[in-house]
């Protein structure tokens, strides 16, 4: 993460001490900035999610008048769900939440709106239609396209043939859900491939090496990869390296993080991946439109782009139909 040194960002055990101190020093807080924003994320363990809170932190570090407080939740709900509690009793302005799964946390956004404070929902959404408004890419879409360009590497539509190995982040969340839904949905067309694996490793690059490892095991033959983000997708490929086998395979992520995934692509170990875009600094903006009286969309979706390595350095292409 950058190094930030603006008083407007609290972090760590600064944001806790700030929550249990005294309603003397919140309104000494709210002296220095005409708004408070809480932000509650799921978990800093993944590098996209690293890059969403740095992305963040710097839009916020633009704009003087507002004190962003953003807090980790450790990928624990009940953390997350008395984060977004804590925020509501301080009565901040506005809240960004990147859900770490949807029916935990659907009732505490709820309770918030029921308090009069907008909430703007991030990246993953919640069961309800009780919130300000919601950022985020498709990632149905970003599934689509990545089963087209699967297709194509394994020969086009209509004559593509082989094997597909399917790594999977948290099932239990929407993106990986919609990543594998829409990539299933193209590749069910294709007669001549055939889907295998599915194996949850929860987004981990150590979890994917190690489902990898054991896939390499059981099939004499994989011919892709299909990894529902970019560390994964490289676990696959260190495991298939380390077997001997890289060079049979293609390996399909999704992130497109320039220190990773672009950096794989470039490097040969990835062969595409799909970029997720952050959508912390288009969360910010829309809680600002909103506390300053003006009209915002329910919903953002934000584009995205494939990077290969005829097209990294050019800052990848953009997706046909998304």
């Amino acid at each position: 993460m950058s190094t930030i040194t603006s008083r407007r960002i609290i972090f760590g055990f600064f944001v806790a001490a700030a929550f249990v101190s005294t309603g003397c020093r919140d309104a000494a807080d709210r002296e220095q900035a005409k708004y408070v924003i809480g932000f509650s994320q799921c978990t800093t363990l993944e590098p996209w999610r690293v890059l969403f809170n740095r992305n963040l932190i710097e839009a916020a570090d633009r704009h003087p008048d507002v004190q962003l407080v953003p807090l980790d939740a450790n990928d624990r709900t009940e953390e997350q769900v008395a984060q977004m509690r804590s925020f509501i009793r301080r009565r901040v302005d506005a809240i960004l939440i990147s859900p770490k799964e949807s029916p935990g946390l659907t009732r505490v956004v709820e309770e918030a709106t029921e308090a009069g404070i907008p909430v703007i929902v991030l990246d993953r959404g919640v069961n309800t239609d009780q919130f300000a408004s919601f950022v985020g890419a498709d990632n149905y879409e970003i599934g689509r396209a990545a089963g087209r360009e699967a297709v194509r590497l394994l020969g086009g539509s209509d004559q593509a043939e082989g094997i597909i190995y399917e790594i999977c982040g948290g099932l239990a969340t929407p993106p990986a859900q919609e990543r594998r839904a829409g990539f299933h949905e193209v590749v069910a067309f294709e007669a001549g491939i055939r889907m295998v694996g599915g194996l949850d490793a929860d987004w981990k690059k150590d979890q994917a090496q190690n489902i990898m490892q054991d896939a390499l095991k059981t099939h004499d033959r994989i011919d892709l990869v299909y990894a529902h983000n970019d560390p994964m997708a490289h676990g696959a490929y260190l495991a298939a390296r380390d077997a001997g086998r890289a060079d049979q395979m293609k390996f399909i992520g999704i992130d497109a993080i320039p220190e990773e995934g672009q950096r794989w692509v470039r490097s040969g170990e990835l062969t595409a991946t799909f970029l997720y875009p952050t959508p912390g600094e288009k969360g910010l903006e829309i809680a600002l439109d909103i506390l300053e009286g003006n009209p915002v969309e329910k919903r953002y979706i934000l584009p995205t782009r494939m990077f290969t390595r005829e097209t990294v350095d050019e800052g990848g292409v953009e997706v046909a139909g998304y």
